[in-house]
């Protein structure tokens, strides 16, 4: 397990939806999933990764960033611009 790879539960409007965000060390895959639903595969090479999509009305941005010289990943989400703490880390 890397340091990208995260869980997050957020509630809006009312209703609990899960985010998991998956990094492979080795081929610099990312995979987004919303209620366990894929909704970005990408890969991450020499810059940062910023992922957005909506939930309701509301903006959440997910952020994947190179770390330690590049030998390793760190992922954080924003909802409506403010962090969130992640489920495990």
């Amino acid at each position: 397990m890397s340091e990208a790879d995260n869980a997050w539960r957020i509630e809006v409007d009312g209703v609990e939806h899960d985010v998991d965000v998956d990094v492979s060390a080795m081929t610099g895959k990312i995979v987004v999933r919303l209620d366990g639903k894929v909704l970005e595969e990408d890969r991450i090479w020499f810059s940062d990764k910023e992922i957005r999509f909506p939930i309701g009305g509301h903006e959440v941005q997910v952020e994947v960033d190179l770390a330690y010289a590049g030998f390793s990943t760190r992922s954080a989400l924003r909802l409506d611009g403010r962090h969130v703490e992640p489920l495990r880390r």
